[in-house]
């Protein structure tokens, strides 16, 4: 499956090279087998730009922005119907606070806040394509969306400020595990059996119970 993109930005900047000099609107095709392997991106991006906001760094605060509004505007143009406008909304919301960065409206807790509701909304989106892999009989590219959903819901945990109780910490580990299992020709068949997807849907019901935070996939 190949995913068609705007961004030629994205990419150089996915390849970590700091320049975003690039024209916007550009279009490059990404092989989706690349493109998941990037789920992690807004993890690094948003505590870059937490560290250089509290630094007064605005240009480090303003470049990892636009890189992550940008990695939010490939996913959203994949995503399902009930995510898409959402994660574009998000995006924007990131452009804005860069060409703000000077201005009091912009402040490390509306960061955080901006960066809780992005990681939600991504483990919805992962969990969504770990759906359909999953239904395609595609085990290994379920694992690795699932592993990318495993890891957004913990983020969005951890930057809402919320805890979370040792049950669903322990629901988490056991979903990485059957990500990677899922991931192995060898042990895929036996981690179906387990049923990872439905699992992965009913935690991330139950952490937007404990964290406040709703679930806008519709679940099966």
């Amino acid at each position: 499956m190949r995913i068609s993109a705007i961004a030629t930005a994205t990419l150089v900047v996915l390849a970590m090279t700091p320049s975003i000099a690039q024209p916007r609107g550009s279009f490059v095709e990404v092989d989706e087998n690349l493109w998941v392997t990037f789920y992690d991106v807004p993890s690094h991006r948003f505590r870059s730009i937490r560290d250089a906001f509290v630094r007064r760094d605005f240009d480090a605060v303003r470049r990892d922005l636009v890189t992550s509004a940008s990695h939010l505007t490939i996913e959203s143009g994949r995503s399902s119907p009930e995510l898409a406008d959402r994660l574009a909304d998000v995006g924007q919301q990131m452009l804005q606070m860069s060409d703000n960065l000077d201005g009091p409206e912009v402040t490390a807790e509306l960061l955080d806040k901006l960066f809780g509701r992005t990681h939600w909304l991504l483990a919805q989106h992962y969990l969504y394509h770990a759906r359909i892999s999953r239904d395609a009989n595609n085990n290994s590219m379920a694992g690795r969306y699932l592993w990318a959903t495993t890891h957004h819901m913990e983020r969005a945990a951890l930057w809402s400020d919320s805890r979370i109780s040792r049950k669903l910490v322990n629901s988490l580990e056991e979903l990485r595990d059957l990500a990677v299992q899922l991931q192995d020709r060898q042990l895929a068949a036996a981690a179906r059996q387990e049923k990872p997807v439905a699992r992965a849907e009913a935690v991330l019901q139950e952490i937007g119970r404990q964290i406040d935070r709703p679930v806008v996939l519709k679940i099966k």
